[in-house]
């Protein structure tokens, strides 16, 4: 296939922008040719980012010294920001001809995102979606220990609205810890996906550029664990993996058993989106309408929003929702803390399920309740 200008879009957050690059690698080892190609990543709306602005809405241009900073109503702490190590990567290796690294915000949902799509297109001939891990494919109450299936639901919805061109390039099926093989064999099965063998030159070429650009900045775990499957001689690899709950100085985990299928890691999968059957992709106005149509109507999942700030309409809210992967005990007190901490400041309210009710009273007394939509919102008086 021979491309003017190829927009590659990591779908998730974490390190999918960085596996931009193996889905570059890999497409132009099969024979494709593009003249120039961007690298994106997508924006969580949980954070503050240091970008720049476009004259597209909703698009930004990432840079080698950007930052990415959590931002609540009482202080703000820069984190990690793989998204600046892959423009340090661009920038000084402009491999496969990559000239640039964009961020794409999700802060109005998937129609601003589609809007963003449909702009870009007048610029871009083809966009490759890229998801590493295949939470993607979430498809139910089947993938219960499913831990980051928001960002991926909503930018490849997002895409199907667009109507731009393109498909999306998976790898790695099962090593983000979240979708047992079985179910992804299924998915892959359900979207027709083709099939292409993975070539050991590509994955060495990947590694040295994750172990020199990206490892220093936030290892993560999906890609060392992609390459060791692909690596791996055993058909199966069983490893343990895990939810977290970060809230403040608290950090609790809740570890799960996860089995990784080698044979599928051998090879990458060119998927045409619109064959996806997953229920979290819905058309959403803001993170908040992805929350309510997802995590209250159909089945509570560990997902992005948990204890996350989001600031919105000029005020700042917590999604006070701890991930069902943790014991009643310690979601009940993560929101006894949440609720104190945002009496001390932290936010100006934080939504809550329904059923988390009771805790108010029983922990921290008075506070303003409004119920909406399946969640109640909590304030200060």
């Amino acid at each position: 296939m021979n491309l003017n200008r190829v927009f590659f879009l990591g779908t998730g957050g974490g390190n999918d922008v960085f596996s931009c690059t193996l889905a570059a690698i890999s497409l132009w080892k099969l024979g494709w040719r593009w003249k120039e190609c961007a690298f994106a990543g997508v924006l969580s709306p949980f954070h503050r980012h240091d970008v720049i602005a476009t004259d597209i809405a909703g698009a930004f241009i990432t840079q080698p010294d950007s930052g990415r900073f959590i931002n609540r109503k009482d202080k703000e702490l820069k984190i990690g920001f793989v998204d600046a190590a892959v423009a340090a990567l661009v920038r000084d290796s402009s491999a496969y001809n990559a000239r640039s690294v964009y961020g794409l915000s999700l802060s109005r949902g998937t129609t601003g995102l589609s809007e963003t799509l449909k702009q870009l297109s007048n610029s871009f001939d083809y966009f490759v979606l890229v998801d590493i891990g295949g939470d993607c494919f979430y498809g139910g109450e089947r993938d219960r220990h499913v831990l980051s299936p928001m960002f991926d639901a909503m930018a490849i919805k997002a895409f199907i609205d667009s109507g731009v061109p393109g498909l999306l390039y998976e790898a790695g099926p099962g090593t983000d810890g979240e979708l047992e093989p079985e179910a992804i064999e299924q998915s892959l099965l359900i979207a027709e996906a083709e099939s292409l063998p993975m070539l050991r030159e590509s994955m060495i070429e990947w590694e040295g550029l994750y172990n020199k650009w990206i490892s220093p900045v936030r290892q993560g775990r999906t890609v060392p664990v992609t390459i060791q499957a692909f690596n791996s001689p055993d058909e199966i690899l069983t490893l343990t993996y895990r939810a977290r709950a970060h809230l403040g100085a608290t950090r609790l985990y809740s570890n799960f058993t996860h089995r990784i299928k080698t044979a599928l890691c051998k090879n990458f999968y060119l998927i045409d989106p619109r064959k996806i059957q997953n229920p979290f992709m819905v058309a959403c106005s803001d993170p908040l309408d992805w929350f309510q149509k997802t995590q209250v109507v159909q089945c509570r999942t560990n997902c992005e929003p948990n204890l996350e700030y989001l600031h919105m309409n000029g005020s700042v809210y917590q999604f006070l929702t701890p991930s069902p992967l943790f014991s009643r005990d310690d979601r009940l007190g993560l929101i006894t803390q949440g609720l104190r901490e945002m009496r001390e400041g932290s936010c100006d309210a934080v939504w809550m399920f329904e059923d988390d009710e009771k805790v108010i009273c029983e922990s921290l007394g008075s506070f303003s309740l409004e119920k909406k939509s399946g969640l109640i919102e909590v304030s200060n008086f």
